[in-house]
C-alpha cells in the first residue's frame, strides 16, 4: 500500500464517522477529528491519524469518556482549575481555548489548569486560535504515568518528554513553537521501531549507558531512555525545562506521579499585550525579530533560516491546497478500525 494524498475535509470527515460510530458525543467527534487531522496538515505524523487507532481503542475500553462535561473544581480570579473527566482531550483543550477567550480581554492574563484530560495531541494545532486574535500564549502537558527519560546523569527513567509549545503574534506570521524537553518524543521512537528502521541521529541511552540511535533500546527490559534535550553534554539544560514543565501541568493541577493514576495535565495560559506596554509595541518587537532571524546569514545558502513555525504553517498551506500525504503504515493502522465500524477510508486524491 503506497502513500498517497488525501484531501483534507476528506480526512476530516473520515476520523469524525469513525469516533461518532465509536459513541463520541457529535460536537466533541467534531473538535477532535480536526485537531487529529490537523497534526498531519502541519506535519505531526506522529501525533495525527497515526494515533486514531489509539484514542479509538480508548474510546472503546472505557479509558476515554464517550461524552460528559468538564467540572470546574476552582475559579480565583484569572486562574482557573477544571477536571475534565477523561474526556477526549483535543475538545478540552479546545474548550479552555473559547473559555481563555472570553476572559482575556477584562483580565489581561488568564490560566487554565486542567487534569483528568485524555491525549490533546500536537501542541502547535491549537497556537493559531489564539495569535490569530493577537494574544500570546503558553501551553505545558505532559502524562502522569508515561516514564521514558531519565535526569542527567542517571538510568532510570523518570519523566516523559514534557512538552511545551508558545504562540507568539508577530505583524505577519507568527511565531509558533512546539518542542520537546527531550531529543525525540515517544510516539516517534515507536513510529520508527515499527518500521524496522533505525532513529535518524543517536537520541536514546540504553540500559547499560550507551548511546544509540536503536530504537528498540527503549523498551527492552530494564529500558533504555529518551536523552534529555541536550544530550550527554548539556542535558542538564533540558531535564532542568523538564520538570518546570512536569511543575506547570501536574503540580498546579493537583493530580501528578504520585496519585497512580493515568491522564493527561496541562496548564494553558494566555496573554493579552494590551495588559502591559501595549499590543502595538508588542507586535512591532517580535515582527522585528522574526525579520532579524530571516535575515541572518545562512551556513547553507539552500536552506534559509526559519522562525519556528514557518515550515509547519507552509506545509499546511501546500497541503490544503494539494493534499495530505498518509503514509502507508498510518493508512495500514487505521484500517482495521475502519472494517470494524464501518466507515470507508477516503479515496486518494488523482496525480
Amino acid at each position: 500500500m503506497p502513500n498517497a494524498r488525501y484531501a483534507y475535509d476528506a480526512l476530516t470527515g473520515f476520523a469524525r464517522a469513525c469516533l461518532a460510530a465509536a459513541g463520541v458525543d457529535a460536537p466533541i467527534a467534531a473538535v477532535v477529528a480536526r485537531r487529529v487531522v490537523d497534526a498531519d496538515l502541519y506535519g505531526h505524523a506522529t501525533h495525527g491519524l497515526a494515533l486514531l487507532p489509539r484514542y479509538l481503542k480508548e474510546i472503546a475500553e472505557g479509558a476515554t469518556q464517550r461524552r460528559g462535561e468538564i467540572r470546574r473544581v476552582s475559579e480565583k480570579g484569572a486562574c482557573l482549575l477544571w477536571d475534565a473527566g477523561m474526556l477526549p482531550g483535543h475538545w478540552v483543550l479546545d474548550q479552555a481555548i473559547q473559555a481563555a477567550l472570553r476572559r482575556v480581554p477584562a483580565q489581561g492574563m488568564v490560566s487554565i489548569a486542567v487534569r483528568h484530560s485524555q491525549h490533546i495531541g500536537a501542541l502547535q494545532v491549537y497556537l493559531p486560535d489564539l495569535t490569530d486574535v493577537g494574544y500570546l500564549c503558553l501551553l505545558w502537558a505532559t502524562d502522569t504515568q508515561v516514564r521514558s527519560v531519565a535526569p542527567f546523569g542517571g538510568l532510570d527513567p523518570v519523566v516523559t518528554s514534557e512538552p511545551i509549545a508558545a504562540g507568539i503574534p508577530t505583524r505577519g506570521t507568527p511565531i509558533l513553537i512546539d518542542t520537546t524537553t527531550s531529543l525525540t518524543s515517544n510516539s516517534f521512537v515507536k513510529q520508527v521501531q515499527a518500521r524496522g528502521e533505525r532513529l535518524p541521529w543517536p537520541a536514546l541511552l540504553s540500559a547499560d549507558g550507551r548511546v544509540t540511535d536503536d530504537p528498540g533500546a527503549l523498551a527492552s527490559d530494564p529500558p533504555g531512555t529518551i536523552l534529555p534535550l541536550g544530550g550527554m553534554d548539556h542535558g542538564y539544560k533540558g531535564y532542568a525545562i523538564a520538570m518546570l514543565v512536569g511543575a506547570m501541568s501536574l503540580g498546579l493541577s493537583g493530580l501528578g506521579r504520585l496519585s497512580g493514576e493515568k491522564a493527561q495535565g496541562f496548564l494553558l495560559q494566555v496573554i493579552d499585550p494590551d495588559a502591559f506596554a501595549g499590543r502595538d509595541v508588542f507586535l512591532d518587537e517580535m515582527q522585528a525579530l522574526a525579520d532579524a532571524t530571516r535575515a541572518a546569514r545562512p551556513i547553507d545558502a539552500a536552506r534559509p533560516v526559519r522562525v519556528p513555525g514557518d515550515a509547519a504553517l507552509a506545509r499546511a498551506a501546500r497541503q490544503r491546497r494539494e493534499g495530505l500525504h498518509i503514509g502507508a503504515d498510518i493508512r495500514a493502522g487505521l484500517d482495521p478500525w475502519a472494517r470494524r465500524l464501518g466507515v470507508p477510508f477516503p479515496a486518494p486524491l488523482q496525480d
